[in-house]
């Protein structure tokens, strides 16, 4: 469940940064609004580096995601295990294993989130996240840090980078120490995943 739960705060915040733009649209960064025009059906090759405290180890894994608008989102881990996990608006299945969505509580309200957040409704997310948004020449960062108790237990704080098309990083400091640097290859071509459990 704890595995879960962390896969679902990175998705949560992956596309967050959209629905921050149409919220604020009338006073958006170019950049960020080229950016969230081209984010409704994302397809990304990834890299995740995972470093524990006190420790030498980095575990690295890679695969693909892919998130639909209004249709849920397929997380594909090829390297070290291949492991998928899909998730439509009303379930969610493991390597095939269907189960209900509502089943766990705080995986639906995250998904919910993510949902209303691509249709412009960021209440939610500024409910349970403060946001600081920085802008370059060329790219842009947001840093979310967690109101909720709930998700300050888990996670210390949210790095978030990309450039006017792209989601290039993120970096997750967790309570624990541990950090999770998530890295992102938009796919020019599309997966034909379909997402469906």
């Amino acid at each position: 469940m704890k595995k879960i739960n962390k896969f679902l705060i990175i998705l949560s915040c992956l596309f967050s940064v959209n629905a921050f733009a149409y919220q604020v649209k009338d006073k958006m960064p170019e950049k960020l609004k080229i950016f969230t025009d081209n984010l409704n059906t994302v397809s990304a090759n990834f890299e995740q580096t995972k470093i524990l405290p006190e420790s030498t180890k980095r575990f690295i894994s890679t695969g693909y995601v892919k998130f639909v608008k209004n249709s849920g989102f397929i997380w594909h881990q090829q390297k070290p295990t291949n492991e998928v996990f899909t998730s439509t608006l009303t379930k969610y299945c493991v390597n095939n294993e269907t189960k209900e969505l509502n089943d766990l509580p705080y995986f639906y309200r995250v998904q919910s989130m993510i949902d209303s957040m691509l249709n412009g409704d960021i209440s939610e997310f500024l409910f349970a996240f403060n946001v600081d948004f920085t802008e370059n020449k060329d790219s842009w960062t947001m840093v979310a840090t967690p109101r909720l108790t709930m998700i300050a237990d888990m996670v210390q704080n949210l790095t978030i980078y990309g450039t006017t098309k792209d989601l290039t990083k993120i970096v997750m400091t967790y309570y624990d120490g541990t950090i999770v640097v998530l890295k992102f290859t938009r796919l020019t071509k599309d997966i034909d995943d379909e997402i469906a459990c």
